[in-house]
């Protein structure tokens, strides 16, 4: 599932970035050590730097992607760009998301969604999704399960009133199934993943990369400033 890969890619990112880490490290180190061959304490300090400088910066990376996952979650109170359940607060305080990037749902503030596919506060299994006049209008597929016995397999619409929060159905008669969904909620043009989109804020990876990259200059700054004066006039090594 949507989950068990986004693990993975981290895990296998995690592994490439350590192995480049370690080669990058080695290199630095012999770089700094042919140029600052000297037993002083500032060659060697600089010759340590530049070996951990690889380290300290996949260290950054990580802290700020874990910054960057809780300034989505808890200030633009959207789910972070590799959530395998992604989710946007939309301004009246409802939540349109994904569950495991499978299942669209829209929300009421604090409610949470459960197994039938249309709840008190909640439409889940959404196709279709659209905002008027207070009130979410859209198609769920109403899929049969085990957990969900009287399901009927069609496409249904509702209305979903935000203002006293009720939620009217009706039968479309027309049979659906878990593929056309898929390819609905991907290509309708009122796709509830386009008003995901339109009220998914930018900012939070603009300041990711700010983090990132300001962090990653420090780092070099830092490496600048506490290099040797001396270079390649005495012979030592650490």
């Amino acid at each position: 599932m949507a989950g068990f890969a986004v693990v993975m890619t981290f895990l296998t990112w995690g592994f490439i970035l350590t192995i480049v880490s370690i080669v990058l490290s080695i290199i630095l180190f012999k770089f700094a050590k042919r140029s600052f061959p000297t037993s002083t304490y500032a060659a060697k300090r600089y010759r340590i730097l530049n070996a951990a400088a690889p380290f300290l910066a996949l260290g950054w990376l990580v802290a700020a992607l874990i910054l960057h996952a809780f300034i989505s979650n808890h200030i633009a109170h959207q789910s972070v760009g590799y959530s395998p359940d992604p989710y946007v607060t939309l301004p009246n305080g409802y939540v349109v998301g994904s569950l495991n990037t499978y299942s669209g749902y829209v929300r009421a503030p604090g409610v949470t969604t459960d197994v039938p596919w249309v709840g008190r506060g909640y439409v889940r299994g959404i196709i279709d999704l659209e905002f008027h006049d207070g009130r979410f209008v859209g198609t769920y597929l109403d899929s049969k399960s085990q957990f969900q016995p009287q399901g009927t397999d069609h496409v249904k619409n509702f209305v979903f009133d935000t203002r006293d929060q009720s939620i009217q159905t009706s039968d479309t008669n027309t049979a659906g199934d878990f593929t056309s969904q898929q390819n609905s909620v991907h290509q309708d043009q009122n796709a509830y993943w386009n008003l995901y989109a339109q009220n998914r804020h930018s900012w939070p990876t603009v300041v990711f990369w700010v983090i990132l990259l300001g962090g990653w200059g420090a780092l070099i700054a830092v490496i600048q400033l506490l290099k040797p004066a001396d270079s390649l006039s005495e012979h030592g090594s650490i």
